[in-house]
């Protein structure tokens, strides 16, 4: 759907694939989030400045503003958002902060935030908080809210799990395992690329949790059906995948 979210940040690094050397670590929080965001179908817009905030705000008009920001309650950018609501346009507003503790994120929902989150960032955590926000708010009531593959139906709303009807019980963790699959259905997930997204970007395992948990997924979704979705590649990672000719998408 590609609806787009503002995101403003005074420290915004840039990333250039072909600029030499590694990249800093802010900028590859940076990458990683508008990768997540993308794979939920919202392109960013953003703002380094206050004084252009309202530019953007205007020309863009966003589900939500991401806002990286400092000092919560002295920021500028909240008598812009006061202005929208008082004219009946309601923007959500997400806070990411990397210093501050309870006393921030009281700061932030006294001055109209609705959602407040600190760093470093869980990636499982941070995609259900703006899922669950755009959703909360109205922006989102069908965007992969529901996901069928050969009779397996996913709900990410209300976070249920069914196949043929039958609905299956799956702890936190294997909902966003399997939700992940589903989203990248007849795509190669390598299991990096799945403790990242799934486990966290600072999360480290020199353990085989994710082939642990693709085993308690298999035993809840497979075990009983003769057509099997979840497929083992090789060396890389899993594949959840419905078979050939069998009803699959969003």
């Amino acid at each position: 759907m590609n609806e787009i979210i503002a995101w403003f940040t005074a420290n915004h690094t840039p990333y250039d694939a072909g600029s030499a050397g590694d990249p800093l670590p802010q900028a590859e929080a940076h990458r990683q989030m508008e990768e997540l965001l993308s794979e939920l179908g919202l392109q960013t817009a953003i703002s380094e400045d206050p004084g252009d905030l309202r530019l953007l705000l205007d020309r863009v008009r966003p589900v939500l503003l991401l806002a990286e920001i400092s000092d919560a309650g002295a920021w500028p950018g909240w008598d812009i958002i006061s202005e929208y609501r008082s004219q009946g346009v309601f923007i959500p507003v997400m806070v990411i902060s990397a210093e501050g503790g309870s006393e921030e994120a009281v700061a932030v929902f006294e001055a109209g935030g609705n959602e407040y989150m600190k760093r470093p960032l869980h990636a499982g955590e941070f995609r259900c908080r703006v899922m669950n926000l755009l959703w909360l708010t109205g922006r989102r009531r069908g965007l992969e809210a529901l996901i069928k593959i050969d009779g397996l139906m996913l709900d990410s709303s209300r976070r249920l799990v069914s196949r043929d009807g039958v609905q299956i019980n799956l702890t936190p963790k294997e909902f966003d395992l399997l939700h992940y699959l589903a989203v990248h259905q007849g795509e190669v997930s390598p299991r990096e690329e799945i403790l990242k997204h799934v486990w966290g970007y600072h999360f480290h395992a020199d353990t085989n949790v994710v082939d642990v948990y693709i085993r308690h997924i298999r035993l809840k979704v497979d075990k009983g059906h003769r057509s099997k979705l979840i497929h083992t590649v090789r060396g890389t990672g899993y594949m959840l995948k419905a078979p050939e000719g069998s009803p699959a998408g969003h």
